[in-house]
């Protein structure tokens, strides 16, 4: 009897080995399968409160990024924001942009600025308050470019001008109207000289 339990031994391992491998394999054939399917854009992790400061060359703050909340995505590595303001600080005059909603590409050089789209530059002696306003606008921070395919109003003191798309270089100063562009033109009154 001794002996029959010895010879049923190797097929019990045999066995025990056989169904673990079985096992291996499913469990290993099941995350491979969690992890290819990437049709589920759900969120990997989520900020609230986020502040993000660039800095240029020479260490001055070149523009902070302030968002109430920040979704990012793993399957795409996109990210989302929800009432995202920017200021530049490094321009004589502070610029901020704002908007709802906006979405940063993956390499964080795009922002995609979504519904209710607003671009203030402060006032300067001599030169008044500008603003815009559209729905969707493409922003390139470090570059300080902007684009809108989306109709845009421009104003400066009582300038007002509408336009259908809009090109825009922060540090060369140009912006380029597209499509039906209206306006009302008012020159800025000089100074009086003493």
């Amino acid at each position: 009897m001794n002996s029959r339990g010895h010879s049923l031994f190797p097929i019990i391992v045999l066995l025990l080995l056989a169904g673990v491998s079985v096992w291996l394999d499913r469990v290993t054939q099941q995350e491979e399968t969690v992890r290819a399917d990437k049709s589920q854009h759900e969120p990997d992790f989520t900020a609230d409160k986020l502040t993000l400061r660039r800095f240029d060359l020479t260490g001055k703050t070149q523009y902070i990024l302030v968002a109430d909340r920040m979704v990012h995505f793993g399957d795409d590595e996109s990210t989302e924001l929800t009432r995202p303001r920017l200021d530049y600080l490094n321009r004589p005059e502070p610029v901020r942009m704002e908007s709802d909603f906006a979405t940063v590409s993956k390499d964080g050089e795009t922002v995609v600025l979504n519904d209710n789209v607003y671009l203030r530059r402060a006032a300067q002696p001599g030169k008044p308050e500008s603003t815009l306003r559209t729905e969707r606008m493409t922003v390139w921070p470090d570059d300080e470019k902007m684009r809108s395919d989306a109709p845009v109003t421009l104003t400066q003191g009582k300038t007002v001008v509408t336009a259908d798309r809009m090109e825009s270089d922060n540090i060369v100063g140009n912006i380029r109207l597209q499509g039906q562009v209206r306006g009302t033109l008012y020159r800025n009154t000089p100074t009086p000289k003493p």
